[in-house]
């Protein structure tokens, strides 16, 4: 396959998603979180660019994957990433998707995904939001071209109103930054409050680019995060906190989710016992509205 392709991230043995494509219309993600991953192993990560004969490449790969399983839009780099305002590449995708009756789940933090909602509604669509913070000021350093978050829920609350099951990733936790219990419970309740389904979190993964991002950006943590992730562990390659700090702090986001009444999951951490929903990610959501067709 060409641009359908299993996902595996990185064969960690704290990944507990449910088996599933993975499918990106671009390389690169425009948005230029700080926290962002993909930049340690993509060259030029935060210049966003079409895949070369992506659709052909898709028309072809539709014929050979399994239709039961479904297809995460997208992992690392954000299907609504800047330039899709222009290209539209990931609304081709979902018009060649969406009526062929795939299973889809929208992962995104841009609210240019109302922009498709005549092609999600119809579809065995779901979309999983993400939303660090509610704090507008933290919220622009940490994802500089990203859209704010007050904006992102009234995205989610359109999608919800127009039957569009949602779930959010409240991730990743970063000490000192927006890891307030105050701050995260007011966001549970508001996304509690319009409709959202399920709540994913986990704590940030340091990687030696993403870190100096951060501690540039945010050096009144500079010291105190440099200490906790050097206590800290390393697993598949990242710089973990120590245990016990993880485990604590998830345990308390589990804690106000479960007492609005959402299921919750975490993500690459190995705390499966917080978690209390059919999958982690979200894919258990996905409506089944259109039989698969595949001629």
């Amino acid at each position: 396959m060409y641009v359908i392709k299993p996902f595996d991230p990185w064969r960690s043995k704290l990944c507990t998603c449910p088996p599933k494509y993975s499918l990106s219309p671009y390389t690169g993600c425009g948005h230029k979180c700080l926290y962002c991953y993909m930049t340690s192993y993509i060259r030029n990560g935060f210049s966003p660019r079409p895949k070369k004969d992506f659709i052909k490449k898709l028309l072809k790969d539709i014929r050979k994957v399994n239709p039961k399983l479904p297809i995460s839009i997208a992992n690392s780099s954000d299907p609504y990433t800047p330039p899709e305002r222009e290209l539209k590449l990931t609304r081709k995708t979902l018009e060649i998707l969406v009526p062929h009756g795939f299973k889809i789940l929208l992962v995104t933090k841009s609210t240019l995904i109302i922009r498709d909602l005549d092609l999600i509604k119809k579809g065995n669509v779901s979309v999983s939001m993400t939303i660090t913070t509610l704090d507008l000021q933290i919220a622009k350093r940490l994802e500089p071209y990203a859209p704010d978050p007050i904006s992102r829920i009234k995205a989610l609350k359109r999608l919800i109103e127009e039957g569009v099951p949602c779930s959010v990733r409240i991730d990743p936790i970063i000490p000192f930054i927006n890891d307030n219990y105050n701050e995260i419970q007011k966001l549970v309740k508001t996304l509690a409050r319009i409709g959202v389904k399920h709540i994913i979190s986990s704590t940030y993964k340091a990687k030696p680019d993403n870190f100096k991002r951060l501690i540039t950006q945010f050096p009144g943590t500079s010291k105190k995060l440099k200490e906790l992730y050097l206590s800290g562990e390393v697993i598949q390659g990242y710089k973990y906190l120590p245990r016990r700090i993880r485990y604590d702090t998830l345990k308390k986001i589990a804690e106000i989710v479960y007492d609005e009444g959402l299921t919750f999951a975490v993500c690459r951490e190995g705390f499966t016992k917080l978690n209390n929903a059919p999958s982690c990610d979200g894919t258990h959501l996905i409506p089944i509205r259109l039989e698969v067709k595949l001629t």
